[in-house]
């Protein structure tokens, strides 16, 4: 048995164990975790520290909310709905299934939520929503420039990269850039969506809702994947 398997083991015991720690204090007492910045922490530190980040990140999406309602009220009004399913998403590929379902309203074909293997860290990301920074900035050099966002049509090689076989064809995409800010000029990952016809996206559409639905995603994304974000 690997090293894989043997965790995979521990946390489903403790998941199906709730009450373990209670019934052994003295191992609750002397359990230390490893923190990037802080050493180690206790079990306890290490719950306060994952709440203070979260209070965080409610804050941020708060703040968010009502700077979008006060200045783009038919934005926020149509982002609303999807923000509530959003928030009861508690990780990954609920959020995706959240996003993918919002999508379709709008004849969409899917949502990919692609993340760079040097931005994060940890099992609980699938291969499937791996992206290879290498074979990526090919395009993000041939299609966005300086731009956090391109629409239009992909190469078959450019397809070939970004979606699975079952996932073909693919007309246009929407393809927006996450993680980009002042002090952070590389993206951690990309929000795709895709449509089957090659005029639903296009190069010259607003970007103003597309802004906005990615600042949200990435609130969230942060919180879905919390633990595996390397500093």
């Amino acid at each position: 048995m690997n090293e894989n398997d043997i965790e995979q083991q521990v946390v489903k015991f403790l998941q199906k164990t709730p009450h373990f720690f209670a019934q052994h204090l003295d191992l609750l007492d002397n359990l230390v975790i490893p923190h990037a910045q802080k050493g180690s922490l206790s079990l306890v530190e290490m719950q306060l520290e994952r709440q203070r980040e979260q209070i965080k990140i409610l804050q941020a999406e708060l703040s968010l909310f009502q700077q979008l309602a006060h200045q783009e009220q038919d934005i926020f009004f149509a982002l609303m709905p999807l923000q509530k399913k959003l928030a009861s998403a508690e990780n990954l590929e609920q959020g995706v299934d959240v996003l993918n379902q919002w999508a379709k309203k709008f004849d969409l074909q899917q949502v990919k939520l692609l993340l760079f293997r040097d931005k994060w860290q940890g099992e609980q990301i699938g291969d499937k929503n791996w992206l290879d920074r290498k074979g990526f900035e090919l395009i993000r050099l041939e299609r966005f420039g300086l731009r956090r966002f391109y629409l239009g049509e992909l190469s078959n090689r450019e397809k070939s990269l970004l979606f699975l076989l079952d996932e073909l064809p693919v007309g246009s995409v929407a393809c927006c850039l996450l993680g980009i800010k002042p002090n952070q000029h590389q993206a951690n990952g990309i929000l795709l969506f895709s449509a089957r016809d090659t005029q639903h996206f296009y190069n010259g559409q607003d970007t103003a809702f597309l802004s906005h639905l990615v600042d949200i995603v990435e609130l969230h994304l942060h919180r879905w994947l919390l633990p595996c974000e390397k500093q």
